[in-house]
């Protein structure tokens, strides 16, 4: 009777011991998703990121905030200049460049004004700010311009006054870097929305030749090889559109292109006819940057009546202050002519 009762017993165990070595194994061959926490998304990789030129402007504080703007602007630039493919402008020679245009760089400046200081600077964003406190609160909010389009991105943080400003600082490190991660994601489909906009307004010059001509000048001198032409020209070509550029036009051809209609055995529809200039903005980093602006009219021939003008302006940074000039006067060339399609497509609209 007792040797029945131990096997019972023993028969017991054993299947409580199986019970536990198949839980174990069934544990084992779970996926390992199941147990452990879900991996972060790694960060992007430093190529996928456009490289972005930077000027911060001095924060504004206001009254109660135990802190000098000096100091939170530091801390900015450290956080910003870390960031890879981030160029942030020495202050200094933001500093000059404003007191010689007269604008004053703290707090939430003029949009209009750190946009123009921008552009002189070569700058593709500026970042402005305040830190004020409310209560027993402090806070501290950024805006992140776009020189070019003049969009504004805002990254703003808070934190309890009695732990310091150094607090708020911390809280705004994750989203400054996430924001500016954002603008240096690449900007392929825009651009691409862009041109295909640019190309169906362009469509009803595509039957008609245009007659190119731009004079340029840096500083009250000609510049060898036209830039601004070029890129005009590359950019209406890449529309489909027929253009003609002189070489060494001869005297009064302009004056019979008007008349005639034709320029030499070539009959013209269009003369798209402008003026670019390009001078010295400022030293930056070693680099010269220099500003430019092209004006385009455009007449249609033969005729003297302009159809449609406009224009762009741009700035540029390198080593010599001609390329400088020169990649100054490509861009604003481009922006003009893109300006230009979008200004004719508008005075051809049923009114």
């Amino acid at each position: 009777m007792r040797i029945a009762k131990t096997n019972r017993r023993w028969l017991q165990a054993g299947s409580c011991l199986s019970l536990a070595i198949a839980w174990l194994i069934l544990a084992a061959a779970a996926p390992a998703s199941s147990a452990a926490p879900p991996k972060k998304p790694r960060a992007r990789a430093a190529k996928e990121l456009r490289p972005l030129r930077v000027a911060i402007f001095d924060v504004e504080v206001l009254k109660d905030v135990d802190i000098e703007g000096g100091a939170i602007t530091d801390q900015i630039n450290i956080m910003v200049s870390t960031l890879p493919g981030i160029t942030v402008l020495n202050r200094q020679e933001i500093e000059k460049l404003a007191e010689e245009h007269q604008v004053a760089l703290s707090g939430m400046v003029a949009d209009a004004d750190a946009i123009k200081l921008g552009k002189f600077l070569s700058a593709q964003y500026v970042i402005v700010g305040r830190a004020s406190k409310i209560g027993q609160t402090c806070y501290l909010v950024l805006k992140i311009v776009d020189v070019e389009t003049t969009q504004q991105t805002t990254v703003s943080a808070k934190a309890d006054a009695q732990n310091g400003f150094d607090a708020v600082l911390e809280r705004l490190a994750e989203p400054l870097e996430a924001s500016i991660g954002r603008l240096q994601g690449p900007k392929a489909d825009a651009e691409d929305a862009d041109l295909s906009e640019l190309r169906k307004l362009a469509a009803p010059l595509r039957n008609k030749t245009l007659l190119l001509w731009v004079e340029e000048t840096h500083v009250d001198r000609p510049l060898r090889d036209p830039a601004a032409q070029m890129a005009i020209m590359q950019r209406l070509r890449s529309f489909g559109l027929t253009v003609v550029t002189p070489i060494e036009p001869v005297a009064g051809w302009k004056e019979s292109l008007l008349q005639t209609g034709m320029y030499g055995d070539q009959k013209i529809d269009i003369l798209l006819e402008g003026d670019g200039i390009s001078a010295f903005a400022a030293q930056l980093h070693g680099l010269t940057s220099c500003r430019a602006r092209v004006e385009l009219r455009l007449i249609p021939i033969p005729g003297r009546t302009v159809a449609a003008s406009d224009r762009g302006v741009a700035a540029a940074a390198d080593l010599a202050e001609a390329l400088a000039a020169k990649t100054a006067l490509e861009n604003a060339g481009t922006q003009a002519c893109d300006a230009l399609i979008r200004r004719q497509a508008a005075e051809e609209q049923p009114k």
